[in-house]
């Protein structure tokens, strides 16, 4: 059953990772306080689409589920895509980039092995060729370990909380991993997200009733840690080695909580619908795929052949730029859909 309440969800959530790359794009300079609150409340949008990701698996997927059948369809969609968009950008980084990292990416040796392929499976592996990649091969391990995530569905419900529960003080004490370069810890770090996607889309009717009154208390809660990190001088997401070290990671609950808040409000919208945030929606994973580069050759166009400074920290000019960049994804997504219907999920994923 189709749930447009998860369109636009997924459009916010979206929205959200590409503001929270755009900001990079405009010089954004964060000086105050309340700029450190809302853009603890913007940016960690990848918890939102992990959170979708987890609930569409058992909403979509889980009443047909093979194996070899789910897998191939990430293959297709993901991948390939994931893929073919990696080749020139891996290049020009082993070309151009090679110390980057504290030199994790640097030839091994001159030959084409050591200076070539050893960086390109490095690259594809991390992901760190693009801003924002590295969360294709997390997902795609996140897809591998499918039959686990069968095995929680058809646990008892005292069970799944438990084992949520566990996770997530794991994944409040690791954090998610420097540099994003360490995949597994990615993984163990948003698989209680997963899985708490997974339990609303099973128990949807029974969460929906227990929050229903509960929309001003988890916005408090949200905006409590959002308030929280900002306290503490904290941006965004926490990144370390996966030991623990002694603070909590305030974003994964803010996330989590406002996994819940979102999902509420827009139940209460199932029946409205809006032309922008259908198309955002339907090309979300063509716009996460397409949104560095677009960004990356508008800023060159801009500054090389039109002269123009972009980098402004202007929240006006932030704004205006991150909307600029959704629409010429999206127009990139239906024109090649158009002119390649058959192939256009093997490019660009839609």
């Amino acid at each position: 059953m189709f749930l447009n309440s998860f369109n636009h969800f997924r459009a916010l959530a979206i929205l959200s990772i590409v503001m929270g790359h755009t900001y990079l794009y405009v010089g954004m300079k964060f000086d105050t306080y309340p700029e450190y609150v809302v853009m603890n409340l913007i940016l960690g949008g990848t918890s939102l689409f992990v959170f979708i990701s987890g609930f569409l698996f058992h909403h979509v997927f889980y009443k047909k589920y093979q194996f070899n059948t789910f897998l191939l369809g990430k293959f297709k969609n993901v991948a390939i895509p994931y893929l073919l968009l990696g080749v020139i950008p891996i290049f020009l980084q082993i070309l151009y980039k090679s110390d980057a990292f504290d030199g994790y990416f640097a030839p091994t040796s001159d030959s084409l092995w050591g200076a070539y392929i050893v960086p390109y499976i490095k690259y594809y592996w991390t992901g760190r060729f693009l801003i924002g990649y590295w969360y294709i091969p997390f997902i795609l391990v996140t897809f591998l370990l499918s039959p686990l995530h069968v095995k929680f569905i058809r646990m008892a419900p005292k069970l799944q909380i438990a084992l949520i529960g566990m996770l997530s003080v794991v994944s409040v004490l690791m954090h998610r991993p420097e540099d994003n370069l360490f995949v597994f810890q990615s993984v163990l770090y948003f698989t209680p997200i997963y899985l708490v996607g997974i339990f609303c889309s099973v128990y949807k009717e029974q969460v929906m009733v227990f929050f229903q009154n509960k929309v001003l208390l988890l916005f408090s809660i949200v905006l409590f840690f959002a308030l929280l990190e900002a306290y503490e001088g904290e941006v965004g997401s926490y990144h370390k080695a996966p030991l623990p070290n002694g603070y909590l990671d305030y974003m994964f609950i803010q996330k989590t909580c406002m996994c819940f808040l979102l999902m509420t409000i827009f139940a209460r919208l199932e029946s409205w619908k809006n032309r922008f945030v259908e198309y955002s929606a339907s090309t979300s994973f063509t716009i996460f795929f397409l949104h560095p580069l677009v960004m990356t050759i508008c800023n060159a166009i801009a500054g090389k052949y039109l002269g123009l400074n972009l980098y402004l920290d202007s929240w006006p000019v932030y704004i205006v730029y991150t909307v600029f960049i959704l629409l010429v994804c999206i127009a990139i997504a239906k024109t090649v859909k158009y002119l390649i219907p058959n192939q256009s999920r093997y490019l660009i994923g839609y």
